[in-house]
């Protein structure tokens, strides 16, 4: 699974490179750009801009390979998922290493608690790689 920039979609590839599924027709709202997306066995998640609205990605599955929660959090550079809960990290500004936990719900993702990332002294991180893989958000500085 990878962000096809550009043309506003998602696309999803077979191990020998046969396009599987894409996002076309499968009302994504605010699909422009992807700024988050984890892939975890054959699902992926995504929280694309403008709206961040967080998108799970099942391609093998034929009912409902595509759900879709409504997401108050902006400007996520990561998200991770377990279970029922999720974590978001980035945002814009002084949000820039936010770190955010919620719960998803029915239609919507609920924040529970955020905090921002620091190093041991309480600095920023400074310059730094994120990358959300299944459950986990991995932060290289």
């Amino acid at each position: 699974m990878q962000p096809h920039f550009g043309q506003q979609r998602i696309r999803c590839w077979s191990a020998t490179g046969r396009l599987t599924w894409t996002s076309d027709d499968a009302g994504i709202p605010g699909l422009f750009d992807c700024y988050a997306l984890n892939v975890s066995g054959t699902t992926a998640w995504a929280c694309p801009y403008t709206d961040f609205p967080l998108v799970e990605i099942r391609p093998d599955r034929t009912h409902r390979p595509l759900r879709v929660w409504a997401n108050r959090v902006r400007g996520t550079k990561a998200a991770a998922v377990h279970g029922e809960r999720v974590a978001f990290y980035g945002g814009y500004g002084e949000e820039r290493d936010r770190l955010a936990h919620g719960e998803i719900m029915e239609t919507s993702v609920e924040p529970s608690d955020v905090g921002l990332l620091t190093l041991p002294d309480g600095s920023a991180p400074g310059r730094r790689r994120v990358v959300g893989r299944g459950g986990r958000i991995y932060v290289q500085g």
